[in-house]
């Protein structure tokens, strides 16, 4: 039984000092880890190994149950707070442990069985200090590299003014093209996802790594391998989700089919034996029928004969009417169980033709998109020498390491971007805190230009 909102009210309010608690305690230790958090287990694009830290914002949809539902921001204690629970932390969890913890905690007295889904809306931000035009926080997107977001910090601070338009262009264009390629690569996954639903299908088989890719080598490697799957899980995960909520919807409904069905075979057996006793009593009144006519029976007995009679076939009508009634239900509970499938149907259909037509629209706005880039490139010529250092918080422990321009970031990374002299612009060998990284410096003489994104 689901307990009352003054009831609920009253848990919310024992709750608080305790809540009031964490916050003060998750506060004093997090001063020390200002504009840090902590990253993933695997790669910023793996949803699935994410966890959680103040800062993040996740959706969390309990399904058919809208006020529970919506997106809500980690607070500085590392907790959540849902109406008619309370706060729930949820620091260092995954999305998949949120959802189990967040499943059970709604379990506890308020819902039977509830189906819950949890996924990043929103990570934390990045921050960038140094030689870019406008530091401070922006938001994290899958796939940022440092180049990325110097250009949304709207590019270096250039000594001329005609190289710093010519080189935020560049940046800015490259952006775009890195945003459109990872659209097209995710429409093109739930293309796939949406195509089997349509067809019916009990799996899905994604695109391959090449043809997601194709048209992008600049974004091989690693890094990319790890973003597509990255896609790749979260549509698997949206495919199973949305048939196990279909498979359980059928089931409920297919299983009132045999209890109708079964019904109907006892009001069947009942007017089988109704039949019996009026063809009795048909006998047994036209035999004392036979009686009165030679006036060996009363008149009397004669009339309650008839009136057993006409008992019994209104009974037989009444448990026919019956079976009538449920064989209607019946019917009805097919159609509902066919609107079901069709409605399902319904919703892949116009999904997938939003998704193609997207996928129209970006065949003809990429090319365009790497054409900008490539004119900005050459535009840009040579950059300003600088150094790159990005700090990172990993297990409470912050590490500090030299990047390249496309050094993949993570949520809560700090970029420190600072101009070099020409007496620091030398080689300093590679990092010791991130093995597989190896210090650029833009545009040092005699450098090479990265041509995979640095892996960790």
């Amino acid at each position: 039984m689901t307990p009352s909102p003054t009831a609920m009210a009253g848990t919310l309010v024992r709750c608080y000092p305790s809540a009031v608690y964490r916050c003060i305690r998750a506060a004093t230790l997090l001063g020390a880890l200002a504009f840090s958090s902590s990253l993933l287990a695997d790669s910023p694009g793996d949803s699935r190994a994410y966890q959680l830290e103040p800062g993040d914002r996740i959706t969390v949809t309990v399904f058919g149950q809208a006020e529970l539902s919506g997106d809500i921001l980690v607070d500085d204690a590392g907790n959540i707070l849902l109406p008619f629970v309370g706060p729930i932390e949820v620091k260092g969890l995954t999305t998949l442990e949120c959802q189990k913890l967040v499943r059970d905690r709604l379990s506890d007295g308020i819902l039977q069985e509830p189906t819950v889904s949890v996924r990043i809306s929103e990570p934390r931000p990045l921050y960038i200090v140094g030689d870019v035009r406008a530091p401070g926080a922006y938001p994290f997107r899958y796939g940022s590299t440092v180049q990325s977001v110097v250009a949304v910090a709207g590019g270096f601070g250039l000594p001329q003014l005609v190289e710093a338009t010519a080189a935020s262009e560049f940046l800015l264009a490259d952006e775009r093209v890195r945003q459109l390629s990872f659209q097209r690569q995710a429409l093109l996954v739930r293309r796939a996802r949406l195509e089997a639903q349509r067809d019916g299908m009990k799996t899905f088989s994604p695109p391959t790594p090449q043809s997601m890719m194709e048209g992008a080598p600049m974004f091989g490697g690693r890094a990319t391998q790890q973003q597509a799957s990255s896609i790749v899980a979260d549509e698997t995960d949206t495919f199973e989700t949305q048939a196990a909520v279909l498979q359980q919807q059928l089931d409920l409904l297919r299983s009132q089919k045999p209890r109708i069905e079964k019904e109907i075979e006892a009001f069947n057996e009942q007017i089988a034996t109704t039949k019996k006793q009026l063809e009795l009593v048909k006998q047994h009144a036209n035999q004392y029928s036979g009686l009165v006519k030679q006036g060996l029976g009363l008149a009397n007995s004669e009339l309650q004969f008839r009136l057993m009679e006409t008992n019994q076939e209104s009974e037989l009508w009444r448990l026919t009417s019956q079976v009538l009634r449920l064989q209607m239900e019946a019917s009805e509970l097919d159609l509902r169980i066919h609107e079901a499938e069709a409605s399902f149907k319904r919703q892949v259909i116009t999904e997938l033709r939003d998704v193609r037509e997207r996928l129209r629209e970006l065949d003809v706005t990429l090319p365009s998109a790497r054409e900008i880039r490539r004119q900005a490139g050459n535009r840009a010529g040579a950059e300003a020498s600088r150094s790159i250092n990005v700090t990172r918080t990993r297990d409470g422990k912050a590490t500090v390491f030299q990047a390249t321009e496309t050094t993949t970031l993570e949520p809560g990374d700090i970029i420190d971007v600072k101009r070099l002299l020409p007496r620091e612009l030398t080689y300093q060998g590679p990092s010791t805190s991130e093995p597989g990284l190896r210090p650029y410096q833009m545009g040092a003489a005699g450098s090479e230009r990265p041509d995979a994104l640095a892996s960790r």
